[in-house]
């Protein structure tokens, strides 16, 4: 591990191997890797998920990027070890100058840990803005459907709600908005004509329906 660490450090900055492997220490422990100056000579193996995580985020740190892109840094892990994960990439990243670019899933993860959010739908985006407004006031159908969709704790229902249909491969992207074969708020001017983000409210959507010009009706 600490080799991968010493040579990842030594590509990208003018430092000798011992200052490389100094550098690769103080990360691990930046990232919460108990004895480091040991556990830099250990396998992968050696280590659990949620420690190999925090010695890939050293790994990420170890450039001193401007922009981190954290891709499902949470995948594979149980929940107490995600919220520890994703604690740990905030801090350290705050406190070494970086920003993080998290992609996932997880809404979850989103709403605690973002201060906006970009909704994407067929390699797109449909709706971007601050967390709070695009979680809690979503503007484009498909934010409204993907959060109708989280289950709520406090209502006692048989069925989850869902989003009709299937997402089109990206080969075959529909005509116009490619949201509009599942939107249940389609109408003529979505199947021709593809949106560009448009103001609605605090965020903004690619979606006809915050047209100033919009005259169509839902179908």
């Amino acid at each position: 591990m600490g080799q991968q660490l010493v040579e990842t450090i030594q590509a990208h900055l003018p430092v000798s191997a011992a200052e490389a492997r100094a550098r690769a220490i103080n990360l691990l422990q930046d990232t919460g890797i108990s004895a480091p100056e040991q556990r830099i000579d250990h396998y992968p193996h050696q280590f659990s998920g949620g420690m190999r995580q925090r010695v890939v985020i050293a790994l990420a740190l170890a450039a001193e990027p401007k922009l981190i892109v954290a891709d499902e840094p949470t995948t594979a892990l149980d929940v107490s070890v995600q919220a520890q994960i994703i604690s740990l990439l905030k801090n350290v990243c705050a406190q070494h100058g970086a920003a993080v670019m998290l992609i996932t899933h997880d809404m979850g993860v989103i709403a605690e840990t973002c201060d906006r959010v970009a909704v994407m739908y067929a390699g797109r985006i449909a709706e971007i803005g601050p967390v709070h407004e695009v979680i809690n006031m979503p503007a484009h159908p498909y934010t409204a459907g993907l959060m109708a969709a989280i289950p709520d704790m406090t209502q006692d229902r048989e069925r989850l709600n869902q989003i009709d249909g299937a997402m089109p491969r990206l080969n075959a992207i529909p005509q116009g908005c490619a949201y509009n074969p599942r939107c249940p708020q389609v109408f003529e001017r979505c199947g021709h004509e593809r949106p560009d983000l448009l103001l609605a409210g605090a965020t903004r959507a690619a979606c006809w329906l915050h047209a100033k010009d919009q005259q169509g009706v839902t179908a």
